[in-house]
């Protein structure tokens, strides 16, 4: 079966089109007038080929193709359409659009499945809007309740819940959207890498093993604020000097105490009272520490806290606070043992590796079987205007998903 590329390029150019900064990037955040565009798109489109298509009171929108045994649990495949500031057009909404395209090529084989398939669309990935990700698999598997909907607002003061209802949806029935474990039997998500190691490695495709678990750190060190010119050299308690140890010490403290999966950045530094002819008083700066092995994390910053005690005794005050925390996630190997088998057959060129961005998709490995497939990010750029995928990688990728799809409605 042929998978339609210039169908799949179209539906990608046509999303890019609902952009809230036309020219600068992609910008369309949730539930805005964009993203309203966006998904009548993505439902007309669904309807054209005859899925029963339903929205979901958070929005999530699922469409439905029946199979020969209409009750059995169903195969999903998606990913979402939001993004971040000034992003990229391939992040999520390829995984969407190459979800339709499996059931579109379904459709216009007549391919009867044993199951129902379902392309799926999770509203608010990214958090761009409110600074709260993954809201859709996360109401999908109760993990987000009316409460929550209800207290995170935008940066404007917007409260999510009356966003939603702008779509006019009725949050208020939030329980309905809380998947049963009789609905589904597994969900293939195809997304970016967002990296660059299958573009350096010349890879068609990438067989995610598992999703790394995030822990965010805030690190503060107080020293003594005082002269720039005055204070001889050996007399400072200098708190930019002493964060900077800690800082450029992160590669070696992580090959000593880390594995292949393990990442760490610092993202974010604050000064005070941040003048230029000032000894900094204090500083604060984050740790995005990422990696599949929680044992070997706790390492990680168990060895930064002994760091930081080194300088407690210099006369430094250093506080180390956790800011969030997301469990690491193994994907399904029956489900990536098929995308493998389905890769030789194909003669499609992979490599099996760990995702270090968080998806929905380690969300829905809470409720049910999951795997992805991920397709080269050019230059490893994403989140970004110059985010590319190659055409041809597209089409493999998609083909690969199709031949998945097939194998796993077969059980």
């Amino acid at each position: 079966m042929h998978i339609n590329l210039k169908r799949l390029m179209e539906d990608i150019q046509v999303l890019s089109s609902f952009n809230e900064t036309t020219g600068e990037g992609c910008t369309r955040f949730s539930y805005s007038e964009e993203d309203k565009k966006a998904r009548n798109y993505i439902i007309n489109e669904m309807n054209k080929i005859g899925l029963k298509v339903t929205v979901d009171p958070v929005g999530n929108i699922r469409g439905k193709l029946e199979g020969k045994n209409p009750n059995y649990p169903s195969i999903m495949s998606g990913s979402h359409i939001d993004t971040v500031f000034k992003g990229g057009k391939y992040d999520g909404v390829l995984g969407v659009v190459c979800a339709l395209e499996v059931a579109r090529v379904l459709v216009e084989h007549n391919i009867i499945l044993k199951r129902p398939y379902e392309v799926i669309v999770f509203t608010e990935e990214e958090g761009s809007n409110f600074g709260y990700n993954l809201v859709g698999s996360k109401v999908l598997t109760g993990e987000c309740n009316l409460e929550k909907i209800k207290d995170i607002k935008t940066k404007s003061g917007q409260s999510m819940y009356n966003k939603i209802k702008e779509l006019e949806l009725n949050p208020d029935n939030l329980d309905e959207c809380v998947l049963k474990l009789s609905e589904v039997k597994g969900l293939v998500e195809l997304h970016i890498e967002q990296g660059s190691v299958l573009d350096i490695e010349n890879k068609t495709v990438g067989i995610v093993n598992g999703i790394v678990g995030l822990q965010w750190y805030e690190i503060e060190i107080k020293g003594k604020a005082n002269h720039a010119g005055a204070t001889p050299m050996p007399l400072r308690k200098d708190s930019m000097v002493a964060s900077s140890q800690i800082i450029s010490q992160l590669p070696s403290i992580l090959k000593e105490k880390g594995d292949e999966t393990t990442v760490a950045t610092v993202g974010r530094i604050l000064c005070k009272p941040n003048a230029i002819n000032v000894i900094p008083e204090s500083v604060k700066f984050t740790i995005d520490i990422r990696g599949m092995n929680p044992d070997v994390l706790k390492n990680v910053i168990d060895e930064i806290s002994i760091r930081l005690k080194i300088l407690e005794k210099e006369g430094f005050d250093c506080k180390i606070n956790l800011l969030t925390k997301t469990k690491e996630v193994k994907l399904s190997d029956d489900i990536l043992d098929i995308i493998e088998e389905e890769a030789k057959k194909e003669k499609i060129s992979y490599k099996r590796m760990y995702s270090g961005s968080n998806h929905d998709s380690s969300i829905m490995a809470q409720v049910t079987d999951v795997a992805m497939i991920f397709v080269p990010s050019v230059e490893g750029r994403s989140h970004c205007p110059e985010e590319y995928t190659k055409d041809e990688d597209i089409k493999n990728g998609c083909r690969l998903l199709f031949k998945t799809i097939v194998e796993l409605t077969k059980y």
